[in-house]
């Protein structure tokens, strides 16, 4: 018998077959379509450059730096696709890796000059604001630690600077390995990568920080070469380097690449070989390669659809976004994205910083000896870190328990400024605190304390006869005298609780609802007696 070919049209129902037939298809084509990269329809209304840094920040897509008109800076609002420019960077960044971190971008690791004589190193870490459109400078980096061309990386809200050059593209490539913590404002230098390498960006993953990519810039071999095939993983949990064996080598080495984390993956996309090399166009390259951190295997993606090096790629949304770079000889624009064009991100919104009183009024007795004042800054209402460039006090007796430079503030979070008045025998004690933040704005608190005799803590042997117990407490305490009227006092002189009665010897007071400090308890009795103890909340 004549085997008969079967069709969708011999089903029962032909148009229901064909139209399952047509989703298949279409879900299909689309799953190849996401897996490649598609140049983006925008308004190129901004720089062509390359070396550049780009980031997002909030709603917004930044574009800075580079080796063309590196001070201007290129706004992108995806929802409206268009481009706009904000504020001008101080310095001639390029060769970077820019990291968004509380509403800010990030610069350190960068060179602050285009002249390849060689190009100079960044002397500071800087941050940007895209809300208020204002630059700020941060800490002086050490002398010793000064380089561009390096990756950088955040993890449990620390940066890590890694590798780079001290001599610009004249080989003076490192394998320095460096902490900055912008709470403290502390940089610490760390133990040395395994391979030294420059141009070349790092990403993390599971506690662990990947260093891939990257060449030997202006070394015996050249300006170009040697390319660093291996991959150096740094164990946060451990805090150990390790060079994975010759088996997880990038498959093709490259410098000047973008890399990003996308979909537990590490893609390292586009960049430069060797100038002039087989590859055409002066050895830029469209490869795009992923690194799987579990199984350290590499895997060919689709290529881009423009040669380009000198590049920093954004993950936002479901895909990942790239624009600008150098094709060879000249800079694009060409924005392109992988997989599915859906930016998201929530308005970058600038914090407001404000102290708690601008006038501190407080009490302090005559032989307490010294008084505390705490002043809380609190950085609330917006997504922006306020950056502190110090704290200074003035006033006959009054110190600052700490220093409180150069550190940063994150949003929705305050710091606390201890004060101490080291003299409490004078009638009335001045003083006023000045905190600058943000590079060009101040808060001024005066502190205005008065001396109150009720205050005084007496001898000990005048009040052996009266207790608190127990001493310290954590919700009640007695006294052992019967009394009128207890009032509890912080530290500053601050009234917390005042308790009005007859009360007799043994009676509980509640004290649960109060924070955990030191308190000082005046009692006073039904003949108008008053004595001032110590009590300790825990």
């Amino acid at each position: 018998m004549k085997k008969r070919r079967f069709s969708i049209c011999d089903t029962p129902y032909p148009k229901l077959s064909s139209f399952i037939f047509f989703l298949l298809i279409y879900g299909f084509s689309q799953n190849l379509y996401a897996q490649t990269w598609q140049e983006k329809n925008e308004d190129e209304n901004y720089t062509a450059r390359h070396q550049f840094g780009f980031t997002q920040v909030g709603d917004k897509f930044i574009m800075f730096g580079g080796r063309e008109s590196p001070t201007v800076l290129d706004v992108y609002d995806y929802n409206t696709n268009t481009w706009s420019n904000g504020g001008a960077a101080p310095v001639e960044f390029n060769h970077f890796q820019a990291v968004t971190y509380e509403g800010l971008i990030w610069v350190m690791g960068a060179f602050k000059t285009n002249e390849p004589t060689p190009e100079q190193s960044t002397d500071y870490i800087y941050m940007y604001n895209p809300s208020s459109e204002e630059w700020i400078q941060g800490i002086e980096i050490p002398n010793d630690r000064k380089r561009g061309a390096a990756g950088v990386a955040m993890y449990n809200n620390k940066f890590y600077i890694v590798g780079g050059n001290v001599n610009g593209h004249n080989g003076g490539y490192v394998a320095y390995f460096d902490e900055f913590d912008p709470a403290t404002g502390t940089y610490t230098q760390l133990t040395d990568a395994p391979n030294p390498r420059d141009h070349f960006q790092v990403v993390v993953y599971n506690d662990k920080l990947y260093a891939l990519s990257g060449r030997l810039s202006g070394g015996p071999d050249g300006l170009f070469k040697p390319q660093v095939p291996e991959v150096d993983v740094y164990d946060f949990t451990s805090s150990t380097w390790t060079t994975l064996p010759a088996a997880s080598n990038i498959t093709h080495p490259r410098a000047g690449a973008a890399v990003v984390l996308f979909q537990d993956e590490i893609f390292v996309i586009g960049g430069e070989t060797t100038f002039g090399s087989t590859t055409g166009n002066n050895g830029q390259r469209d490869i795009v390669e992923a690194f799987d951190p579990v199984t350290e295997t590499w895997t060919t993606k689709a290529s881009l659809n423009y040669r380009r090096h000198g590049i920093q790629a954004i993950v936002s949304g479901d895909g990942i976004h790239i624009a600008g770079g150098s094709e060879g000889g000249n800079s694009m624009k060409k924005m392109e994205y992988y997989n599915i064009d859906n930016p998201t991100g929530s308005p970058n919104i600038n914090s407001i910083f404000t102290p708690d009183e601008t006038t501190k009024l407080f009490l302090y007795g005559e032989n307490q000896g010294t008084a505390n004042i705490q002043i809380t800054m609190s950085n609330t209402t917006g997504t922006t870190g306020t950056y502190i460039d110090n704290v200074t006090i003035s006033g006959a007796n009054y110190t600052l328990d700490a220093n409180y430079d150069n550190r940063l503030v994150g949003a929705n979070q305050n710091m606390i400024i201890e004060v101490t008045l080291n003299d409490t025998t004078q009638e009335t004690s001045s003083g006023v605190v000045v905190v600058t933040y943000n590079n060009n704005y101040t808060h001024t608190i005066y502190l205005e304390g008065t001396l109150d005799p009720s205050l005084t803590i007496e001898d000990n042997e005048s009040f052996t006869d009266l207790m608190v117990f127990p001493n310290p407490t954590n919700s009640h305490f007695s006294l052992n005298k019967a009394a009128t009227e207890l009032t509890l006092f912080d530290i500053s002189g601050k009234l917390i609780k005042k308790f009005e009665g007859e009360f007799q010897a043994n009676h509980r007071f509640d004290i649960s609802n109060i924070s955990q400090s030191i308190y000082f308890l005046k009692v006073r009795n039904k003949n108008h007696k008053t004595q001032t103890l110590k009590i300790i909340k825990f």
